[in-house]
């Protein structure tokens, strides 16, 4: 039987099934209330997921990266990112998604399968473009200014009914091997990203599944277990966040309201997810050999004892 790496499964199963529920029975989740809301649990939820990226790697590393360089590192990634978006946002777009894609695909490792994992993470990805297709390409091009970027929903929905088949059979395997809630929580996701609308969709999944998995997993490694070691920590980082997507907010003219936040919360979540995933990648490689064994600094030369007179060399 599984031990479930999804915390708080039987609440947020429970939740997704309300929102389906709530759009089965006629409220409005497609209106501009429930768009900020969505957004706000994005930003709120969601985001401090990564809030001990920089610790952790400062773990991971020992004492062979101090937390300036590492800290400089990942703000470069942010800002290389961020120039992505100004000078070519349809491929800062583009690779944000293959950037989530291969981040999502981590959920799924009680498939015991790389390519149905990341079968699974696809189909999450395509999923709101199979019943939302318009709204999914209007996203894109609010979040690009550019209507070239309606085609990436365009390849969204192509590859959508292939990717849910492997993601069948990424449940089927998880069921098989008995791991019913991991199985439980890529159908709920799943249906969630397909029925609802894309923003409420991909907010249930991010922040009932994907965000607690995460974060639970860090305060483990971080061994902050307790609210007040991790509050410290998280609140600082997350309102440095909430920065970036107030200036974003403001320089995004054009646009109402909604999507304007909608455009903020998911250009911050790009710049913020690409050095979470690849920051621990390049202080990894830094910290092993070509061969993937860790790199043991050496030792510092024994001083030589004065006692025996002996003259260095």
């Amino acid at each position: 039987m599984e031990k479930s790496t999804f915390p708080g499964a039987t609440v947020a199963l429970s939740a997704t099934v309300a929102l389906l529920v709530a759009a089965v029975t006629g409220v409005p989740l497609s209106g501009s209330t429930a768009l900020v809301a969505a957004c706000a649990a994005i930003l709120v939820f969601g985001l401090p997921h990564g809030a001990l990226d920089i610790e952790l790697i400062h773990r991971r590393g020992r004492t062979s990266h101090g937390l300036a360089s590492i800290l400089s590192v990942y703000l470069g990634i942010a800002a290389i990112t961020t120039a992505a978006w100004l000078v070519e946002p349809v491929a800062a777009l583009a690779g944000f998604i293959v950037i989530a894609v291969i981040h999502f695909a981590e959920d799924w490792e009680a498939t015991d399968s790389r390519f149905l994992a990341t079968g699974l993470a696809v189909a999450l990805i395509a999923a709101p473009a199979m019943l939302h297709h318009a709204q999914v390409a209007d996203i894109f091009v609010a979040l690009t200014k550019a209507p070239a970027a309606a085609r990436l929903a365009d390849g969204l929905l192509l590859v959508g009914p292939v990717a849910l088949a492997i993601a069948a059979a990424g449940i089927l395997a998880m069921i098989a091997a008995r791991r019913f809630t991991s199985a439980a929580a890529a159908i709920a996701s799943l249906i969630a990203l397909t029925a609802l609308p894309p923003v409420i969709g991909f907010a249930a999944f991010f922040c009932l599944f994907h965000s607690p998995r995460h974060f639970v997993g860090a305060l483990r490694a971080a061994r902050r277990g307790r609210v007040a070691q991790w509050l410290p920590v998280v609140v600082p980082v997350t309102g440095a966040a909430l920065a970036i997507v107030t200036c974003i907010y403001l320089i995004r003219g054009g646009l109402a309201v909604p999507e304007r936040l909608t455009a903020a919360t998911f250009m911050a979540l790009s710049i913020l997810t690409v050095p979470h995933m690849l920051a621990p990648i390049l202080f990894k490689r830094r910290d092993t050999d070509p061969f993937g064994r860790r790199r043991i600094p050496r030792p510092a030369p024994r001083p030589v004892s004065s006692d025996y007179n002996i003259a260095p060399i």
